[in-house]
């Protein structure tokens, strides 16, 4: 077998971060008065994520995001002219930040992926993420039995694509060689650039899109089952 750690993203990847995500902001919006419909959710997500680029670009840090992301939002519903009552963002940001950490739904095919893998090599996850989150998340999760460790940018100063999360999980695992390890995960820009800058190969999981072009990974796999079967061939 020529892979011996397995580097997995979270969200998008083994856990599906945009349904819990949706239980999440649901229940703050309606915990402070606000709209909760489909326009409002696609607003927060847009804005969401251009903070989290930003993040991956450097502009930002996490302590910022988590609250500026609300006062960008709340800002950007009332140019709408979207009836928002006086609203702390840093309340809001606490309330979405506790209701998204009871939120541990796996993406289709997860637990199924683990069980094949992980008795074949350990699983250490990469995230970038709140820690507050990620560690409330996991640890009520039925695929927490299946991870090896938890590595979480928040706690250790670093964000994907920056390679530290990478080097520092081989360097737990005792893994010397980086052709022994590889990275699976569905950002291009977070996960793939991460194994790229850590010399590491890469699986893109794409959840049944096509790959974009030129992406980078060493691999593509559209479900997590083509995932398995990459990783157990080699």
């Amino acid at each position: 077998m020529r892979y011996e750690l397995l580097l997995a993203d979270a969200d998008g990847t083994l856990f599906n971060f945009h349904a819990g995500e949706k239980i999440a902001l649901t229940a703050a919006l309606t915990a402070f008065g606000l709209p909760t419909d489909d326009d409002t959710a696609a607003l927060y997500s847009r804005v969401n994520c251009g903070h989290w680029e930003r993040l991956e670009r450097g502009e930002t840090t996490q302590e910022r995001l988590r609250v500026e992301r609300f006062v960008d939002f709340l800002a950007e519903l009332r140019r709408r002219g979207a009836p928002v009552p006086e609203v702390d963002a840093a309340a809001l940001a606490d309330r979405f930040v506790t209701e998204l950490g009871r939120q541990h739904v796996p993406m289709r095919g997860a637990e199924a992926f683990l069980r094949r893998v992980s008795p074949k090599m350990p699983v250490y996850l990469v995230t970038n993420g709140i820690a507050a989150v990620q560690r409330s998340r996991f640890e009520n999760s039925e695929l927490r039995g299946y991870l090896r460790e938890l590595l979480i940018s928040e706690e250790l100063g670093h964000f994907k694509p920056d390679p530290f999360m990478v080097l520092e999980a081989m360097r737990r695992a005792g893994i010397t060689d980086r052709r022994r390890a590889v990275l699976l995960g569905d950002s291009v820009t977070a996960d793939i650039g991460a194994a790229l800058n850590a010399g590491v190969d890469s699986i893109l999981f794409t959840d049944g899109r096509p790959a974009p072009p030129a992406c980078g990974a060493t691999y593509v796999a559209r479900t997590l089952t083509e995932a398995a079967d990459l990783l157990l061939a080699r």
